[in-house]
């Protein structure tokens, strides 16, 4: 394959990647099924590592030491109705040496790959005479169904150090890769280059928070042109290398994300492949048929949004009005984030709320002139489907309202850190209202003796009031009480019902 042919015809498949791409739009992070073993005949007792699919899924490419090889091989294995077929070797591209990292784009008309092959990049000899060879990027393009032999990638990218993992943004004119010095992957990072007059020029490492110096490896471009996932061990995820997004829309870079437990686990995961509603990636978790396998999943495509509707609880009449919400989102084993928005209702008091599939629960809070607070906790897996019902209670006397989002370590009337911005809210909310008063009554769920959760639903009323007061507040605006266990919302033990009970409630004593 010569040069000019290469040019000629990698025009051509950015013409053909527009009309390939899957339509599934993924979000920064993604809900799965339950994650497989691709099984046999893809993974063996050796390494399995690094799949790539076309757009329709019927091809699979991947690199694999087999049939007693000393060196790492391309396999490709068509999908049919009896699964995938029996991995062949790509003779056509395969070297004497090792052959890995292989990239095949959405159309199935080009690969590329990465090879120390006779060719690659060689460093001068050392005193005892040994030659080293990094590795390179290659391509081969498939023609008339058979692989054309492969090329190095023409430009600027392949140099004295290993460049691996090679794949294209969904227009084609950008070529991301991984590079590190020969022999030291803690250094490993991730460089794009731009493709300019039939060559990959210009290569720039990408920025932070990509690049942290955590062995970042692996990027490929989400499928909605809106953000990047990739490999990294940064600290803070589940095991080794883990799964992460992060999203780049108008020359910017939000937040890294794990894609958590459900991909994640304590050891590596690598090489992410999103198609359609599948996911592949590579593992070496427990359990495996070898060293490094490759896994699967189906993207669940749960509609991620509730509907939201306020009215007034004493005319029933809709309310315009704005919504505080925030969710907790555990990273990692050691970290959660909050994640905080505003949404106003429309004039028929509705409002829809998307949240990232990671969220289990959402606490909403409204504070409007007339009305008492409200705090809502709503756990999405419960009421997912139903419409969030709000009513916002008039300020009238004896009215009241309850607080589920304070929480307190466990037998204790120690205030969790997680509760300082409901509690906070509610300071400027009563700062606000500076004439009304509160009885601030302390409910516990219903497992232990009645005197021991009359003393406890105490102190935790007396610890909430105590925080008020220690912001500015009027002690003489509070007068408290424990309730204990003698009224619960819902009269039963377990989960569901515990967190229910246990609340705290405010009663208005005056107008």
């Amino acid at each position: 394959m010569t040069q000019k042919f290469f040019n000629i015809h990698y025009t051509f498949i950015i013409i053909l990647s527009y009309f390939f791409i899957p339509t599934l739009a993924v979000s920064q992070v993604i809900s799965v099924d339950k994650i497989s073993n691709i099984g046999s005949p893809i993974n063996t007792m050796s390494d399995d590592f690094s799949p790539s699919l076309t757009a329709d899924e019927k091809i699979i490419v991947f690199n694999s030491k087999r049939e007693n090889s000393r060196y790492q091989d391309l396999y490709i294995s068509y999908f049919n109705n009896d699964g995938w077929s029996n991995p062949e070797p790509l003779t056509a591209l395969n070297s004497l040496y090792n052959d890995e990292t292989p990239y095949i784009t959405l159309d199935g008309a080009f690969i590329f790959f990465s090879s120390d092959r006779d060719g690659s990049y060689e460093m001068p000899a050392n005193s005892y005479g040994q030659i080293k060879v990094s590795y390179d990027l290659y391509v081969s393009k498939n023609v008339n169904g058979k692989w054309a032999n492969p090329i190095k990638i023409p430009g600027t990218v392949n140099g004295v150090h290993h460049e691996r993992s090679p794949s294209l943004s969904m227009d084609s004119n950008t070529l991301y890769y991984t590079t590190w010095p020969f022999g030291d992957i803690s250094k490993a990072k991730i460089m794009s280059a731009k493709y300019v007059n039939g060559e990959f020029i210009n290569s720039t490492p990408m920025p932070s928070p990509i690049n942290m110096n955590t062995q970042d490896i692996g990027l490929i471009p989400s499928l909605d042109g809106k953000g990047f996932y990739f490999s990294s061990s940064r600290p803070g995820g589940y095991g080794g290398w883990d799964l992460y997004y992060i999203n780049y829309q108008n020359g910017k870079f939000g937040k890294t994300v794990n894609l958590g437990p459900e991909i994640n686990s304590e050891y590596n995961e690598t090489h992410l492949s999103i198609i359609n509603e599948s996911l592949y990636f590579c593992s070496n978790r427990q359990n495996g048929y070898g060293l490094y396998d490759i896994y699967s999943s189906n993207i669940t495509k749960d509609d991620l949004a509730l509907n939201f509707f306020v009215r007034d609880k004493k005319t029933q009449k809709p309310s315009s009005v704005q919504m505080h919400i925030s969710t907790r989102i555990k990273e990692s084993e050691d970290k959660s984030v909050t994640y905080e928005i505003k949404k106003q209702t429309d004039t028929n008091g509705e409002a829809i709320v998307e949240y990232q599939p990671q969220a289990k629960k959402l606490d909403v809070f409204i504070s409007e002139d007339g009305y008492l607070p409200l705090f809502k906790s709503i756990d999405i897996p419960e009421t997912k489907g139903e419409t969030q019902l709000l009513e916002l209670v008039p300020i009238e006397k004896e009215a009241s309202f309850e607080i589920h989002a304070i929480h307190f370590d466990f037998e204790s009337s120690r205030i969790k850190p997680e509760s300082f911005p409901y509690l906070n809210a509610l300071v400027e909310y009563l700062r606000k209202n500076p004439t009304l008063r509160f009885e601030i009554i302390g409910h516990t769920d219903l497992h232990g003796s009645h005197k021991f959760n009359n003393k406890l639903s105490m102190r935790r009323a007396q610890a909430v009031t105590n925080y008020l007061v220690a912001r500015g507040l009027d002690g003489n605006r509070f007068i408290v009480r424990g309730a204990g266990k003698t009224k619960p919302l819902i009269p039963k033990l377990g989960a569901g019902y515990d967190e229910k009970n246990r609340r705290t409630e405010f009663k208005l004593l005056n107008k």
